[in-house]
């Protein structure tokens, strides 16, 4: 049998089962696309961080370099002066050919070259130059194409003048040219002494000085020129970094500069612009390999020549993040991955079980297993390059939406991702389809063992269990699951790749890969134990129900559940998996949330500078502050006390889109109980103020928030404290404390009434220092200590507010703002983090296919289920069942499998979820579990998944109906086989 005449059968098989083909090659597109929607994600969040970062303003420049931007130097101060010929072959070199040996195409290349510094005098003070005082210092200079992108605000730019040329007409910058009065049209004189040409020795041999004879060039201002945009990328410098220097046509260097003058090349740059929107990490090796040949060839050509900028270090840096990702991201979508296989296991596993008669015939008119096994394997290898070519079109679209998660199944307008298909995610995609074509051969493998006699023995009644049961595999996982548990319990978190776990949970995939390892264990564990159970429930309603259609439902399930292993398996594992994903990322978004809070205390921190008079003249006459300051002093609608003078806090709501606002003080603080002492940090607040501006859990104390601000009232002098403070010093509410509070140079000792226990508050951490928490009222606190003192002011503003804005409106009401720091903004910042969108992206777009993909599972298993027993319900309906009870007994069949697939999934993804999450709350600080975890449950996914299954439901009973109506008792009860 040649190829050709196999390849016919197996596209002639395919197409005989459409429908079958049709949805395994959904679900390889669906393999395919997801795994190389990885690494086309992580190239390209990854190659937009390192764009960012080397596009970061760097030195004096008034705009950032482009990330490809190359910068070759030789600097004579350092190495010497060097001739013009010198300079010509590494010139020539980097000109016209690094581009072509880096490999990138040139988008801009500017050459610049400068002479030594010369003195300038008028024309009429020749005869005294040495004696007089020059007018500046200057020094010759070209730049490739720098007409281009200056303005000649007067006169014109210098044209080439001959090598004879008595005056060289040159080009000055408006800023030079007003300092020192250069005028128009003059003529002046550029002096260089007669002078050792001396420079700072690298080698010994360099130490030899060479003498350099005098210069002298009669220059004339043709023109004065500024730059048209300093912010252009032209500008390797700051433009003021040529101020100083004369500009001349590279051409006038070269003729008449260059003759007159010994090593005039004082310095050289060779500013390279490439093009590496293209570049991915598989180029990252080649092209560092090219840059450090050409860096190499550039320094042989003129020693000392270096390269200062370069992406070098930023590739390396892409590389390995891009690295370490890929396999965080790979490690966190094995689940996702491994329900997709198992649905292609499931539908290649239908395709069989419809083709064994055919196998078992083949089987005993000569053909081998190895041969039937082929068959499979090529209609495999058709489906896979179909699958091949779809799915990695598909999976650049996966890797865009994975761009724009914000969180699990959220998904916002983003940027979009510079998506480029490498040949990474292609070897990607080729190693999936092969992993799902071997899985999808697996009970090919099996059936291909039968033979005629086997067939029909399988056939009377499958008793076989599934291997995994027959090896107890599902009793085996719960080992490495329950030592995941164990470790995590005792660690806080698993050890993977050295150097990236500990501190973040989306760099620890194995937080996530543990739990779901359980998910599955158990999963195999109930559907172990579903026949049991439906065993004993058919017992119990053979016995109370007299309903047909339920107990007859009831004793199939109990009878044959072997054939409703693999659709039930699938619904508990991608309802587990989605309650716990969902609720995982609920709690950690909601966890960032507050973190932020917590740390900032609001939408907004305000740290504000008040006035003192006191201070100022004490500054200002070098004396002691006279002992406070009168309210006449202050400006109208400021409140003084104390010497300090504040903004009232009430101007802070004229500010268009701050909602309310209110007065945060923070005070050292040393409790006084009997001869011990005990270090604290006491706050305080507005008790009006603070309820509707400060982020606060309902965790935080054991009384509401209003109950505390309510105690706070009762009492001036009331205080909350922390529940260790009156631990270790066995005090009750209600007992007198006395505070030493400490501000800006002030301390004194005021008397509290324990009124509350608190046991976090925005902004506080405890340590060593400071281990116990005091808040009090802010008036009673500045009453005490004889008038007002520092304070920040927290703010709630609307949520599309511009902070610069509202800091600039601050600074019109006089209000003087050192600092705002807000907690939006780092919310965004870290929502936007590669890492975390990455995760919840995959997870996100994995969950849609495989629940997708469970759906039409479940529908094919219900559809073929129902197509195989087709005698059988012949045979029911010849005996007397009417059509309701059918629908009945087929419909609460299927709803029964529906609810135990769902109730179990949800409890088990809901009791891993309380399980595993709260070791999800890592980091490397001591302050990483304040404030802690808080456990949520996703049940508005989780009824929106509810929904989806309710509507599967529906689609198989109408198709069952739909089936039943049509079904014709003759051609289903017959002797012999069922057609």
């Amino acid at each position: 049998m040649n190829f050709l005449s196999v390849f016919l059968i197996a596209a002639k098989r395919l197409w005989n089962n459409k429908g079958l083909t049709l949805c395994a090659i959904v679900g390889l597109i669906t393999a395919v696309a997801l795994i190389s929607s990885i690494p086309l994600y992580t190239d390209a969040a990854n190659f937009k961080v390192f764009k960012e970062q080397l596009s970061a303003v760097q030195g004096d420049l008034e705009r950032p370099r482009p990330p490809f931007a190359f910068m070759y130097r030789y600097i004579g101060a350092w190495h010497g002066p060097v001739e013009l010929e010198d300079y010509k072959p590494v010139d020539e070199y980097v000109t016209n050919s690094v581009p072509g040996v880096i490999g990138l195409p040139k988008q801009l290349l500017v050459r610049h070259v400068k002479t030594d510094n010369f003195s300038l005098f008028p024309l009429s003070d020749v005869a005294y130059i040495g004696l007089r005082e020059p007018l500046g210092w200057v020094n010759f200079a070209f730049i490739s194409d720098v007409q281009e992108h200056v303005t000649i605000l007067e006169g014109e730019f210098p044209k080439p003048v001959p090598a004879d040329a008595e005056v060289i007409d040159v080009a000055v910058s408006q800023a030079f040219a007003e300092e020192i009065g250069l005028q128009l049209g003059e003529t002046y004189v550029a002096f260089k002494r007669a002078e050792t040409v001396g420079f700072q020795p690298q080698k010994e041999s360099e130490k030899k000085l060479e003498e350099a004879k005098p210069v002298q060039f009669q220059i004339r201002v043709v023109g004065v020129w500024t730059p048209k945009d300093t912010k252009d990328v032209f500008w390797f410098y700051n433009p003021k970094a040529f101020a100083g220097s004369l500009l001349i046509p590279e051409e006038s260097f070269r003729t008449r500069i260059a003759p007159a003058m010994e090593k005039e090349v004082y310095a050289a740059v060779w500013y390279l612009v490439l093009d590496g929107e293209r570049v991915r990490t598989d180029d990252v090796p080649n092209l560092l390999g090219r840059i450090n040949y050409a860096n190499t060839r550039v320094g042989s050509l003129l020693p000392n020549t270096v390269l200062d900028v370069s992406p070098m270090q930023a590739l390396e840096n892409y590389r390995w993040t891009t690295f370490i990702m890929t396999i965080v991201l790979y490690v966190f979508a094995i689940p996702i991955l491994g329900l997709v296989l198992y649905f292609i296991t499931l539908i290649s596993g239908l395709v069989v079980e419809r083709q064994r008669g055919e196998i078992a015939i083949l089987k005993s008119r000569g053909m081998g297993d190895f041969q039937v096994i082929g068959i499979y394997a090529l209609e495999g290898i058709i489906i896979g390059v179909i699958s091949l070519v779809a799915g990695t079109a598909i999976g650049r679209q996966v890797a865009i939406v994975m761009g724009n998660t914000v969180s699990f199944l959220t998904f916002g307008d983003r940027q979009p991702l510079p998506i480029i298909l490498t040949p990474r995610a292609l070897r990607m995609a080729l190693f999936g389809v092969v992993v799902a074509v071997f899985a999808s051969l697996w009970p090919a493998m099996q059936a291909a063992r039968l033979t005629i006699v086997t067939y029909k023995r399988d056939r009377a009644r499958a008793m076989e269990k599934p291997f995994w049961q027959r090896y107890f595999l599902d009793l085996l996982l719960l080992i490495p699951s329950g030592y995941g548990y164990y470790v995590l319990k005792n660690r806080g978190t698993i050890n993977f790749l050295q150097g990236q776990a500990g501190g973040d949970p989306f760099s620890d995939p194995l937080l996530f890969l543990v739990p779901s390892l359980t998910i599955f264990a158990v999963s195999l564990v109930l559907i172990r134990l579903f026949p049991l159970i439906m065993e004993l429930l058919a017992r119990i309603t053979g016995q109370i129900v007299r309903a047909v259609s339920i107990v007859l439902a009831m004793r199939q399930l109990a009878r044959v559940s072997r054939q409703y292993t693999g659709a039930l398996l699938l619904l508990i594992l991608t309802l587990s998996l989605a309650a716990f994903t969902a609720s995982m990322a609920r709690t950690l978004d909601q966890s960032l949330i507050d973190g932020v809070y917590y740390k900032y205390g609001a939408d907004y921190q305000l740290s504000e500078m008040g006035e003192n008079p006191a201070l100022e003249q004490q500054a200002a006459f070098g004396g002691a502050p006279s002992g406070g300051s009168s309210a006449s002093n202050a400006e109208e609608g400021a409140v003084e006390m104390g010497g300090w003078v504040f903004i009232p806090v009430s101007e802070h709501l004229k500010i268009p889109g701050i909602r309310a606002a209110t007065r945060v003080g923070v005070f050292p603080a040393t409790a006084t109980i009997a001869k011990n002492t005990a270090n604290g940090q006491l706050y305080g607040i507005d008790r009006m103020d603070f309820p509707n501006v400060a982020f606060f859990r309902s965790d935080f104390a054991y009384s509401s928030l209003g109950a505390l601000m309510n105690r706070l009232a009762i009492d001036n002098s009331a205080l909350l404290v922390s529940p260790n403070f009156l631990y270790d010093y066995s005090l009750n509410v209600g007992d007198h404390v006395e505070l030493t509070v400490s501000a800006t140079g002030e301390r004194k000792t005021i008397d509290f009434i324990i009124a509350d226990l608190v046991r976090y508050f925005p902004t506080y951490y405890p340590d060593e220092q400071k281990p116990y928490l005091f808040v009090a009222n802010l008036d009673y606190i500045f009453e005490q200590l004889g008038g007002m003192f520092p304070y920040d002011v927290w703010i709630r503003t609307d949520p599309d507010i511009d902070p610069q804005v509202v800091q600039d409106k601050l600074f019109e009401y006089d209000i003087k703002v050192v600092s705002m720091n807000g907690s939006r903004e780092a919310i965004d910042k870290e929502q936007s983090r590669p890492e975390r969108t990455g995760v919840f992206g995959i997870l996100s777009v994995g969950f849609i296919a495989a629940a997708l993909l469970t759906l039409l599972g479940f529908l094919l298993h219900s559809l073929i289920s129902f197509r195989r027993r087709m005698i059988e319900l012949g045979v029911l309906r010849a005996i007397g069942l009417s059509v309701g009870q059918m629908i009945g007994f087929l419909g609460f069949e299927q709803l029964l499998l529906i609810a135990s697939g769902i109730s179990a999934g949800t409890a088990l993804g809901i009791w891993v979820s309380d399980l595993y999450i709260p070791f999800m709350q890592v980091g490397t600080t001591k302050h990483a579990n304040i404030p802690p975890f808080v456990v949520l449950k996703a049940w508005d996914d989780i009824f929106i998944i509810y929904g989806v299954f309710a509507a599967m439901l529906i689609l198989a009973i109408a198709g069952m109906i739909w089936f039943l109506m049509r079904l014709r008792i003759f051609e289903a009860v017959k002797l012999g086989e069922a057609v």
